[in-house]
């Protein structure tokens, strides 16, 4: 099979590779032109359409590209926020700090050395 020029990639895809190979896929595993509930490919000779390797490849190529945005623009979350300042308190108190223990003395400073 001679290789064909590939197809420019959206810019919402995000794997590349796996978005080419889903096309390859997709090309190979059409509806046979005479029996159009069968896969012209041979592999899938008896299979209905689509075949198996070509829903794996939609659920590919879907995989290899990143969802639309629904909203454009910037979420304004600061306003959002304002409202849950110092919401949050710990559930159990926090314990006290340590007492630090003195610093230890040689013996020497203590007098006890012979």
């Amino acid at each position: 099979m001679p290789p064909t020029t590939p197809a420019p990639e959206p810019e919402t895809v995000t794997d590349p590779m796996l978005w080419r190979m889903a096309i390859r896929v997709t090309a190979d595993h059409q509806p046979h032109p005479r029996h159009p509930g069968r896969c012209a490919n041979l592999r899938c000779v008896h299979e209905a359409y689509p075949c198996p390797p070509l829903r794996d490849a939609q659920r590919a190529q879907q995989a290899a590209t990143r969802p639309h945005r629904f909203t454009p623009g910037r979420a304004r979350v600061a306003a959002v926020a304002q409202r849950f300042v110092g919401w949050f308190r710990p559930a159990r108190p926090v314990p006290p700090a340590p007492v630090p223990l003195p610093r230890r003395q040689p013996m020497a400073a203590l007098g006890l050395a012979a």
